[in-house]
């Protein structure tokens, strides 16, 4: 009789075990993957800043400008850009000034801080760049594809440049011919330069991922307040941009108002409006 109870306690045990072993492996390895929570990106723990402005300030001997601003915004994966014109209003001390005659009298932070009041916006840093950048960078990135969308033939004493209409492969030298072409209304420059920035991050923004050495082309050849600690700071950011798409960037449009009497260029509220869209 014991040895029968002893049995049938045995068997319900064992069944019951076998039942709940089921159960849990069913629970823990037959959900559906859908079921399950979403994890949440690695990259987002680590990143100290998830969105960040840049002023690239272009200067060639006495002329400055075009000005670019360029956020890396990992909050929405895209890479706006804005150009505006040396001739673009600026109010320094409640007197209106262009961009260009302010950036030549007083140092890139105080220029680059008045850009910020004046846009609303926060700048996290600031890079200087000419020719000679340009080629250096482009030499270290690699060239990408710009579509010219018509003939770009000028010669100004020293060069003449000849560009035919399409599929252009983009180095420093063609970047700086395009944008400093004499036939170039203020617009159209702002235009052309925000779209070949933009065209430009598309192809090569896994180059500034720190294994890339483009960061000492930056150090070396452009004039910045960006530091060794920011580098790592942006690096971590641009990744995760790297890693949402391929095409990540566009050029925002610059609508501007032209006052007769100063030739000063004043944004349209639409332009404001998309720099605070964009930018704010």
């Amino acid at each position: 009789m014991k040895i029968r109870i002893f049995a049938l306690a045995f068997s319900v045990g064992f069944i019951l075990s076998v039942f709940g072993a089921a159960l849990f492996i069913f629970r823990y390895y037959g959900a559906k993957p859908e079921e399950a929570l979403p994890e949440k990106p690695a990259e987002a723990v680590f990143l100290e800043t998830e969105s960040a402005n840049f002023l690239l300030i272009f200067e060639e001997e006495e002329n400055f400008g075009p000005f670019s601003l360029v956020n890396f915004d990992a909050k929405t994966g895209r890479i706006p850009v804005f150009s505006f014109s040396q001739k673009a209003a600026v109010d320094y001390g409640g007197v209106k000034i262009s961009a260009g005659k302010l950036f030549s009298s007083v140092s890139p932070e105080v220029f680059a801080g008045t850009i910020e009041t004046n846009l609303g916006i926060e700048i996290s840093g600031y890079l200087i760049w000419n020719r000679e950048s340009a080629e250096a960078l482009i030499a270290k990135a690699g060239t990408f594809d710009y579509i010219l969308p018509k003939d770009i033939r000028y010669s100004d004493g020293t060069r003449y440049v000849n560009l035919i209409s399409g599929v252009q492969s983009m180095n420093g030298k063609k970047i700086c011919d395009i944008i400093t072409n004499p036939k170039f209304s203020e617009g159209e420059r702002c235009d052309t330069l925000s779209r070949m920035i933009s065209a430009f991050f598309n192809r090569r923004l896994r180059r500034f991922l720190p294994e890339s050495g483009v960061y000492s082309v930056i150090f070396n050849y452009t004039k910045t307040d960006i530091s060794a600690f920011d580098r790592e700071k942006y690096s971590a950011l641009i990744k995760v941009l790297c890693d949402s798409g391929e095409s990540l960037s566009g050029h925002v449009t610059n609508d501007t108002e032209r006052e007769v009497s100063t030739g000063l260029l004043y944004f349209s509220e639409g332009t404001i409006g998309r720099i605070k869209k964009y930018f704010g």
